[in-house]
């Protein structure tokens, strides 16, 4: 169980940097350079790979899986269910992200396969896309659409409990529970709102966290660590480009740090 005066968050990010974990992510072309980048700045090292022939092997000799629907082919429905096959087999954790869902059939009908013959450890999205998996509140226009916000903790404590895993929601409020414990961060800055990929690359780095931590604390720490990035990073700038480096700054430098999570708590 979850013990909230336990989990130390640069206790998390030191262990990261120290095991370097290896991360297989499946995952969209747009941000995956972004994703690769934010993975190497906080200690871990990304593989990406389309290719079916190879994506068991990877699996079995990476540390966490990421799943992200962002632009999916042909090949995606075989690609992920091998790898989530075989994570499973080897015992990793399997984070899914499930971007767009419910603006096309083909992304609703891809995550909910996924979901009926595979466990995850995490499910992460933006407000809209968790909303429309829990069958509440409006579809996501695109793929970067937090939509419209409201209280998210009925929403991700009821997908919680019916996949068994925690669920996160990202949007002006973040939202993080495992069916027992729920927590609400808020922080950061809206200049994250005008970057693209910035939640990919959450999701990246929660499967990061997920090799060294459980599943509730590595979604926490990686909510936590982007809150309190952006925000440091916005103390400085009021531009969206030097925010992004800023940003990337603050990052590398929060297991230096000594932050209180508990500081973010709505």
């Amino acid at each position: 169980m979850f013990m909230l005066n336990k989990v130390t968050l640069s206790e998390i990010l030191k262990k990261a940097l120290e095991k370097q974990p290896l991360v297989q992510q499946l995952t969209n072309m747009v941000s995956a350079q972004t994703q690769a980048d934010f993975v190497a700045i906080l200690g871990g090292v990304s593989i990406m790979s389309e290719s079916v022939e190879e994506v068991e092997e990877i699996a079995r000799k990476s540390d966490a899986l990421l799943i992200n629907i962002g632009t999916p082919n042909g090949e995606s429905p075989e690609l992920f269910r091998r790898a989530v096959t075989a994570a499973q087999k080897k015992g990793i954790p399997a984070v899914l992200d499930p971007v767009g869902y419910g603006f096309t059939e083909l992304r609703v009908g891809l995550t909910n396969s996924l979901l009926e013959w595979s466990r995850f450890s995490i499910i992460r999205g933006n407000s809209a896309e968790i909303s429309a998996l829990a069958g509440t509140g409006e579809a996501p226009k695109g793929v970067s659409s937090g939509g419209k916000q409201n209280d998210m903790r009925p929403v991700v404590e009821k997908l919680a409990k019916k996949y068994g895993c925690t669920v996160s929601a990202s949007g002006v409020v973040d939202t993080i529970s495992d069916g027992e414990t729920t927590l609400c961060l808020h922080g950061g800055s809206s200049l994250t709102a005008t970057l693209s990929g910035i939640g990919c690359a959450l999701g990246s780095c929660t499967a990061l966290y997920s090799a060294v931590a459980s599943p509730f604390e590595a979604a926490l720490a990686a909510h936590a660590a982007f809150r309190f990035a952006a925000q440091l990073a916005a103390d400085n700038t009021t531009a969206s480009g030097s925010f992004y480096r800023a940003f990337q700054d603050e990052l590398y430098g929060l297991h230096e740090r000594n932050l209180d999570w508990r500081e973010l708590l709505v």
